[in-house]
């Protein structure tokens, strides 16, 4: 879609943001829209520009982003065939344009603002990249540290789930359904912050560049980080294997229930001691803790 039609269907241009960030214009067509767009120019004023040295090469020139903030119907109009149902936001490359569903932004979890630098995240790396196609882990993972959606808690669920994909599994489309989509987005995060974790803080920026200079993401790895990415994929399979693999063991039924027979065991074995102390003597509180003291 061209942004004259852009123009056409929406009709209003509300703000540009000029910041040291890339400069963002909004489109939005009714009150609430333009709320919406506001709180997100305050949010790219605060934060753009960090955004933009966290994910971009030093001296990067990024184009215009056009920010549509939408009604449910327009959304789904424009952009319902490229997203599963629960999708509220999307940017579309070459990153010039992203677009929130406002009608639905406010009921998904992380939050309308979260959902804004998500899609920005996309749209400044897909600018960045420029001819080069970036695999969607690499997007994805970047986008999902870069708006704070993260607990260690997601990352234990990947592991609890049996089955971390592997990495080519996500280099293109996420699963639509839920919980597959769920897990890859986990798995993302978790390879992007293991990618800075070995090859520095600057990583992700540095392949950007590199994969733009040479027209390819495989080449650009490679040239930025001394490492094939299949290295690097079946290395981080192996990391989340070694790292989260007790839990997975942990949490297996059978091995659960032998760990709670033993801590009942546990307890019951110490439930008898303190009876047959408090029969020995009956002055005794029942458990020694109550009494300040603990047994000699």
């Amino acid at each position: 879609m061209s942004m004259r039609m852009v123009n056409l269907a929406l009709g209003l241009l509300l703000l540009a943001t000029a910041t040291a960030a890339a400069p963002l214009v909004f489109h939005a067509d009714t009150p609430v829209a333009r709320n919406l767009a506001r709180d997100f120019s305050e949010v790219w004023q605060e934060h753009g520009a960090a955004l933009m040295a966290d994910l971009l090469p030093a001296g990067a020139i990024v184009d215009t982003i056009h920010c549509l903030v939408l009604p449910s119907d327009s959304f789904k109009q424009y952009f319902g065939d490229r997203l599963p149902d629960w999708g509220v936001g999307v940017a579309m490359p070459p990153g010039k344009l992203v677009a929130v569903d406002y009608e639905q932004i406010s009921t998904v979890g992380p939050g309308p603002a979260t959902v804004f630098v998500h899609e920005m995240t996309h749209a400044l790396l897909f600018q960045g990249a420029g001819e080069a196609r970036l695999p969607t882990w690499l997007h994805e993972g970047a986008a999902m540290r870069a708006s704070g959606e993260w607990r260690f808690t997601d990352t234990v669920a990947v592991a609890l789930s049996g089955h971390v994909p592997s990495l080519g599994s996500l280099d293109g489309p996420f699963p639509r359904g839920g919980a597959g989509a769920q897990t890859a987005y986990r798995t993302s995060l978790a390879a992007v912050t293991y990618l800075e974790s070995e090859h520095g803080p600057g990583a992700v920026p540095r392949i950007v560049a590199s994969a733009r200079r040479h027209g390819d993401f495989y080449r650009g790895f490679l040239t930025a980080t001394g490492e094939e990415p299949s290295m690097f994929a079946h290395r981080f399979a192996a990391r989340m294997r070694l790292r989260y693999g007790w839990v997975l063991l942990l949490f297996r039924w059978p091995t659960f229930f032998v760990i709670l027979a033993v801590l009942f065991s546990v307890g019951a074995i110490r439930k008898i001691i303190i009876t047959r102390r408090s029969l020995h003597d009956p002055d005794e509180p029942d458990d020694p803790h109550e009494s300040g003291s603990f047994p000699s």
